[in-house]
């Protein structure tokens, strides 16, 4: 178990715009998930975490402020291109942290290659190499030295959606026999379910919503995080926010939907009767529920 916090973190390009507009969090656990789209930061987040890029605030780990250049010793990343050696085989790859440490253990480096199924390929340069089997590489390169911090970004995007289950379970055990946190950033929110304890929602570079996987599923409070939660299947639709004894109504795809006894208890603002909103069915396994977001802000309007 691992505390991590961030404390007004921000962080601007040359121009003066942000790409992370303001990033608070207290974690305890052993794996934090950053979920988001395209530009929503969570690169940005990741490469200020490494070191690798400067920013306002602090990041505190177990206690301590995280170093703000890279920190090998301390922590390692796994970005989008793998930071892999081109011009190295997979083996050399793999023996590379130990050799500059000077602790080459050949017994290790054979059983990692083996344990991640990159035997038939240990002499192939990484320039030569299949793309999805990049991450593999990069994983079970990282998995022979220890350190207090890991990050990964995106690093399941090159494989197929069908190789993803085998190599998430594969992911599941390392990240089990690491001591150090993980921080995970993914664009998939069925990675941060398997791996993590906490999931942030980023959105143009702020924390749109923060807490369990259960949590968010349950109760999204954005469209943007209703959106990842049912993996871009919820629909919205404008209309009316109607009330007939007690209970709220709305039309969805045509038909009028009556939520259920009690739902008039829960809205959060009374004004929102007569007015616009957006609405929208929202599957949870076998169960329905029905989201109702605010038309200008996308937040919620009823409170769960």
């Amino acid at each position: 178990m691992h505390t991590f916090t961030a404390n007004a973190v921000t962080v601007a390009y040359k121009g003066g715009d942000r790409a992370i507009r303001q990033f608070d969090i207290d974690f305890s656990g052993d794996c934090l998930a950053v979920v988001g789209l395209e530009k929503d930061g969570k690169t940005t987040l990741i490469n200020a975490l490494a070191g690798l890029t400067s920013y306002d605030g602090a990041f505190a780990l177990d206690g301590k402020e995280l170093p703000r250049t890279p920190a090998g010793d301390e922590v390692q990343a796994i970005l989008e291109d793998y930071c892999l050696l081109d011009n190295k085989t997979v083996r050399e790859n793999i023996a590379f942290p130990l050799k500059i440490r000077k602790k080459y253990d050949e017994s290790k480096v054979e059983s990692v290659i083996s344990e991640f199924g990159l035997t038939s390929f240990a002499d192939v340069k990484i320039k030569k190499l299949a793309q999805n089997l990049k991450p593999y590489v990069a994983v079970a390169r990282l998995s022979l030295v220890k350190r207090n911090l890991y990050l990964f970004d995106d690093i399941l995007r090159p494989l197929h959606s069908d190789d993803k289950p085998m190599f998430l379970k594969k992911l599941q055990e390392v990240f089990s026999r690491l001591n150090g946190m993980k921080i995970y950033a993914t664009s998939d929110i069925s990675e941060a379910r398997a791996l993590a304890d906490m999931v942030v929602v980023l959105y143009g570079g702020v924390i749109e919503q923060y807490g369990t996987f259960n949590e968010l599923m349950d109760n999204p409070l954005s469209v943007r995080v209703a959106e990842i939660m049912s993996g871009g299947e919820v629909r919205f639709n404008p209309c009316i926010l109607r009330e007939y004894n007690g209970r709220l109504s709305v039309k969805v795809e045509g038909d009028a939907v009556y939520l259920e006894e009690g739902s008039l208890h829960r809205l959060i603002d009374k004004s929102y009767i007569g007015t616009e909103v957006l609405a929208a069915e929202y599957r949870q396994g076998d169960m329905v529920k029905y989201l109702i977001m605010d038309s200008e802000t996308d937040k919620t309007v009823v409170a769960y």
